[in-house]
């Protein structure tokens, strides 16, 4: 009976999500984020990989946050100004995210290149391991596409992989590349992401839309994630990096959790 107790509570636990690819390891700004060290780093260890996808001026999908250069990388001006070719020069020069950026020096070869949406694919296909894909097209960006072409772009890469779609869960904040995402790529989990102010709405929408996730800012109740269960709904809150937000989530029932540092993640969580 211990054992299945054991068992069950080890089912419980929420999934990590590494956030854009997890550029921490244990507080320390450790990877390039959005980059292959990251992703390899993360499938190595078992992680659900989360990134974006912005395109180039030659309708290349790449995985880079911003539609911005220059807070990850030495280039100015936006990602779709510029050709894959030319964004081979703008290689990533920071380690972590959001507020840990360490900058590399110049020559450091831990500088890493923007990679394709399809090399980040390609390694789905080799280790099996699964990934949620921002498509990162939203009303605020200075690059947004008010038509379908750009989550039709995407996710026609992501059908071109031959990933099994299984292995894909599609976010966005924008409902409508979800919706593209749900004729293009049937079989793939899809999740809407909200900010804060917005996360109690999020549910009804998602539950409206026929979506299989939501995503809400950190943090979120018990009640919230209740809410979202009661339709269905799963729910992977983001971005989690302290040890006492992660229990916090655990311990309000969250399905999974996206965090920049997955190893500490998984470490909290194994310790209860």
């Amino acid at each position: 009976m211990l054992g299945l107790l054991a068992a069950a509570s080890a089912v419980a636990k929420p999934a990590i999500h590494a956030h854009r690819g997890g550029a921490l390891v244990n507080g320390k700004p450790t990877f390039p984020e959005n980059t292959m060290p990251a992703f390899k780093q993360a499938a190595e260890h078992g992680f659900v990989l989360e990134l974006d996808v912005k395109l180039t001026r030659d309708g290349v999908p790449v995985v880079i946050h911003d539609a911005t250069l220059e807070r990850v990388t030495p280039c100015s001006g936006e990602v779709v100004d510029r050709t894959l070719a030319q964004l081979a020069h703008c290689k990533v020069d920071v380690l972590g995210a959001e507020e840990t950026l360490k900058q590399l020096p110049r020559g450091d070869p831990r500088r890493a290149p923007i990679p394709k949406l399809s090399q980040v694919l390609g390694l789905l296909k080799r280790t099996g391991r699964k990934a949620n894909i921002e498509i990162k097209n939203i009303p605020t960006d200075p690059d947004f596409d008010s038509t379908d072409a750009f989550a039709r772009t995407v996710c026609d890469a992501i059908k071109r992989s031959g990933v099994p779609l299984r292995q894909v869960i599609v976010q966005s904040f924008w409902p409508a590349n979800l919706d593209v995402a749900k004729q293009r790529l049937p079989g793939a989990d899809l999740s809407l992401l909200t900010v804060g102010v917005l996360n109690d709405a999020g549910i009804d929408q998602a539950d409206s839309n026929g979506y299989d996730w939501v995503s809400p800012q950190w943090p979120v109740s018990q009640d919230y994630v209740a809410r979202a269960h009661s339709k269905g709904l799963r729910v992977v809150p983001y971005t989690i990096d302290k040890a006492v937000d992660i229990r916090a989530a655990a311990a309000a029932g969250v399905d999974a959790l996206i965090t920049n540092d997955p190893l500490r993640a998984r470490r909290v969580l194994a310790s209860g």
